[in-house]
């Protein structure tokens, strides 16, 4: 019973100041913006097309400026799939892709280039059509003596369902987005793991912190104090039913984003992964590192001023500095294998990149950094290993993007990320308690 009448109190304190309803509220408008977004998919002749227009829209550019005064222009023609009404990535896809010329002169200097430029349209393609298989770029016989022709193949889409297939965006169920187009989960990827796990935790720990920082600092002021300390109660369990107090401020705010946006992306999208939903216990153990500090700060100085500095001097030195730092240096010691998988997938040469040196940087660079990440809280890790934990829920198992992920976060686990982190809130409470416990107030 006096645990649950220090926690309403806990909460009351956060009610009164209308933060939560606040937090509360801009939550929701960017639940109902995530809703209001659908998802056009693209056909495979558009996005050629699309291809063709920028590629003819560039040599228009690029010609003005070297006084041509009619660049060639490209063009799909004969579109065909080879199962039509079958499901997109389940048929083949035919076409011709033309290189027309203003007059015979240039069709004459363009066909010397005529291999080269076979195997740059094979590149442009492969690139902006990766989800098709066997893609391959021939010479046709041109039709119009100012033309080059190419003929073009592909067997079908790598893709086995409707949310890897690319999509564009719908803003607020009406205006159409055409400046890109990516698969369902790339969008929903970015929705959970930038704008919520990232950008809005950045936000909601930020303000939880202010909030927070006067929870205790109000409990120690004289009066307030003298009177809970005659309770009934140690002065130890006083104070951790006011952290965790706290901390039910940040898991109420993160259960209300978190359960919103998992449920309007699930509905709009069918994508269920219960990874995201994890992450609210990652970010309120991630709170509860910064909250941790903030009470010890609270505790030797009464002052929720110097509370708050502190705390963002931790998130500052822990997770920016350390936490980026870190994953920085770590990843110099994989780029050479990442960007070798990457041509590898998309067939390109690799043998330049065989060349480069398995680490970037001097082995006593990767022992410090080692050292250090090891011995202090793994913040970063936090964020790094929830990402992860999106990523395997929304992407298939042999999606490139989950090969290359399992490369850049092989050095980060769960176990230590966790322990590491949880130690210091143990010791930051335990030095806290001590001080309360031992203050003459």
């Amino acid at each position: 019973m006096k645990f649950w009448a220090i926690l309403k109190d806990s909460l009351r304190e956060a009610l009164d100041t209308k933060v939560f309803y606040a937090m509360a509220g801009f939550s929701l408008l960017v639940i109902l913006l995530v809703g209001s977004v659908g998802y056009r998919p693209v056909s495979v002749e558009e996005e050629a097309r699309n291809l063709t227009e920028q590629m003819t829209w560039i040599i228009q550019r690029f010609g003005a400026r070297n006084n041509l005064d009619s660049p060639p222009r490209w063009d799909i023609q004969d579109f065909e799939q080879t199962q039509p009404g079958a499901r997109p990535w389940e048929t083949g896809y035919r076409f011709a892709l033309t290189v027309t010329f203003a007059d015979d002169r240039q069709a004459e200097q363009g066909r010397k280039f005529q291999q080269g430029t076979r195997a740059e349209i094979q590149r442009l393609l492969r690139q902006r059509l990766s989800y098709l298989k066997k893609l391959e770029v021939a010479e046709d016989k041109p039709r119009d003596p100012k033309e080059m022709r190419y003929r073009v193949s592909a067997e079908g889409g790598t893709t086995s369902r409707i949310q890897d297939w690319p999509h564009q965006v719908v803003l607020f169920f009406a205006v159409p987005i055409r400046l890109w187009s990516y698969p369902i989960v790339t969008y929903v990827h970015f929705w959970e793991s930038t704008i919520i796990n990232w950008l809005g935790a950045a936000v909601a720990l930020l303000i939880s912190t202010i909030v927070t920082a006067f929870f205790i600092p109000n409990m120690l002021r004289k009066g307030t104090v003298d009177l809970l300390i005659v309770k009934p109660i140690s002065r130890s369990a006083l104070l951790i039913y006011k952290y965790i107090g706290g901390m039910t401020f940040m898991f109420l705010n993160t259960v209300v984003v978190v359960v919103g946006i998992w449920l309007v992306l699930g509905l709009r999208t069918n994508l269920w992964g219960s990874g995201f939903l994890f992450s609210i216990a990652v970010l309120t153990f991630q709170f509860a590192m910064y909250y941790a500090v903030s009470t010890l700060f609270a505790v030797l100085t009464r002052s929720s001023i110097v509370a708050i500095l502190m705390t963002c001097l931790a998130w500052f030195l822990f997770a920016f500095v350390i936490g980026y730092g870190y994953q920085g240096v770590d990843m110099t010691r994989k780029v050479r294998d990442i960007v070798m998988d990457m041509q590898e997938e998309m067939g390109e040469d690799n043998k330049a990149v065989e060349q480069m040196p398995a680490k970037l940087l001097p082995d006593w660079v990767y022992t410090t950094a080692d050292i250090i990440h090891f011995v202090t809280p793994h913040l970063k890790d936090l964020d790094v290993l929830t990402d992860k934990w999106i990523l395997d829920d929304v992407y298939p198992p042999e999606n490139p993007q989950r090969k290359i992920a399992d490369k850049v976060y092989a050095n980060f686990h769960w176990t230590e990320a966790v322990a590491v982190t949880f130690l210091y809130i143990l010791v930051l409470l335990g030095l806290s308690c001590w001080r309360f416990a031992t203050r003459d107030y």
